[in-house]
């Protein structure tokens, strides 16, 4: 049996097969095409949903031993597919001074999170990681059934293979081959030091129209700073609302800036306007730093600073949700949020909403550049609640998926003025229109990439790209 960082997902493949090189890749997914057995890959487990590890007397493939990253030629960078972003970061700083805009969950896989887009601390000052993405050594199956490793790249003089480079660019793992190397091209130079400040709020303290305040106060303020060559592209901040229930966080706003002003730190909090009076007592920043005055930032060395805001936690049963915005929170959202974090349904202190800082460079890109088509938005939502026993699935369930019908009706957060669609690395299989969600007019596009180098739908899962004719699988 096998299970990944969402203790929801326990498997029962025929075997796990681990995997040192690319030839050991090919070698696997051969004798499974041939075994007619399915295969799924495995690099860093936290895919949230169970598109890895539901491979009932199938075939996962574990990559975690390919986890080299090394230069191959003057600023061109190979990171295998079984590195995790730890590996990445480090090894890029330590050895070249350089380093890609990536997660904060440093024990990520980086085979999920960049075809998936990639997303992070960096990606207000540089983008998103696919952003820097040149090519990717894939293994694929034909529609003989062999398979084989190729390499494609932003070169590649065959339209079909640009396609695939495209398609690895967000498009989503597990839909056309398995990336066994990621090529990266102009690197940017990776900062010596971040300031960190983190600021907590008392639900009770504020009162909701305190926390309807603060809310709308800052998406104002993200929506003033998030175009591209903005002076607070070094800034990424992370709003949590957690429930107002016994042993809960309350709301905290923690905040990253790597540049030359940290000043500008500092002044965030009064700048998205939030009530000062119900502040609550400075809070710790991870083991570098013993205590922080509240209103001041504090310095550390950036590497550090990638481990000291891992956002993973410990490895529990959960569920999430996501949304892109491109505007502040409507009135009928804030009440939505109000109700169903102040007043919940179902009690839990590891339940929350997270709104990240988006925007800047990441909106640089033009839509159709890569398959990530939300080049517009200025914050990303991550719905989130947590448990620890089976027992608990079924309330923690239904109170997300009533928290996002509140806020966006039962076809999700479909592009318009306000909303932008959903981030398929926090996929969520109660989506209804998915592809359109999460791809919008792009996924034709993969459809097409899908039919050329994998015809057989050799890779799939429940939100895999479908061939075309065909709903997903």
């Amino acid at each position: 049996m096998v299970m990944g960082f969402n203790q929801r997902w326990v498997g029962s493949p025929e075997y796990v097969q681990v995997c040192g090189d690319t030839d050991q890749v090919v070698k696997t997914v051969q004798q499974a095409v041939d075994a007619g057995q399915r295969v799924t890959v495995r690099c860093g487990g936290h895919c949230y949903e169970d598109f890895v590890c539901d491979n009932q007397a199938g075939v996962i493939i574990d990559l975690s031993p390919m986890d080299g990253v090394y230069e191959v030629e003057p600023d061109v960078y190979c990171v295998e597919g079984g590195a995790t972003l730890w590996n990445v970061y480090n090894e890029l700083y330590r050895k070249y001074g350089v380093t890609l805009p990536g997660g904060s969950c440093y024990s990520v896989g980086v085979g999920g999170h960049v075809t998936g887009g990639g997303y992070g601390l960096l990606s207000r000052l540089h983008g998103l990681t696919i952003d820097y993405l040149y090519a990717v050594e894939v293994v694929v199956v034909d529609q003989a059934g062999t398979a084989q490793a190729i390499t494609v790249s932003a070169d590649s003089k065959g339209a079909d293979e640009r396609d695939l480079l495209w398609a690895t660019q967000g498009g989503g793992g597990g839909s056309f081959g398995i990336v066994t190397k990621f090529l990266f091209r102009d690197a940017p130079a990776a900062p010596s030091t971040a300031w960190l400040l983190s600021q907590t709020w008392d639900w009770n303290a504020l009162g909701h129209e305190g926390v309807g305040t603060l809310i709308k106060g800052y998406g104002e303020f993200l929506k003033a700073n998030s175009q591209p060559g903005s002076e607070l592209a070094g800034l990424f901040s992370l709003l949590h609302l957690f429930q107002n229930t016994a042993g809960s966080p309350g709301i905290a706003l923690t905040m990253q800036y790597v540049g030359t002003q940290p000043k500008l730190l500092g002044e965030t909090v009064d700048l998205i306007g939030a009530p000062a009076g119900a502040r609550a007592a400075p809070v710790r920043i991870g083991a570098h730093q013993a205590s922080l005055v509240t209103g001041s930032a504090t310095s550390m060395p950036w590497l550090f600073a990638t481990q000291t805001l891992n956002g993973s936690g410990p490895d529990r049963r959960g569920k999430y949700k996501s949304a892109y915005m491109v505007d502040v929170f409507p009135d009928n959202q804030i009440e939505a949020l109000l109700t169903h974090l102040g007043e919940p349904s179902n009690p839990n202190p590891a339940a929350l909403l997270q709104v990240d800082s988006y925007g800047c460079q990441v909106n640089a890109v033009q839509p159709s550049a890569t398959a990530i088509p939300q080049r517009s938005s200025i914050m990303k939502l991550q719905y989130q609640t947590y448990w620890n026993q089976a027992g608990e699935d079924g309330p923690n369930i239904e109170w997300i998926a009533g928290f996002y019908e509140a806020m966006y009706g039962a076809q999700g957060p479909r592009p318009d003025a306000t909303m932008d669609g959903c981030y398929v690395n926090y996929p969520d299989v109660d989506l209804h229109d998915w592809e359109y969600l999460y791809y919008k007019d792009g996924y034709p596009r993969l459809q097409r990439a899908k039919a050329r180098w994998d015809p057989n739908d050799v890779f799939h899962h429940q939100q895999s790209v479908s061939l075309p004719g065909q709903k997903e699988a």
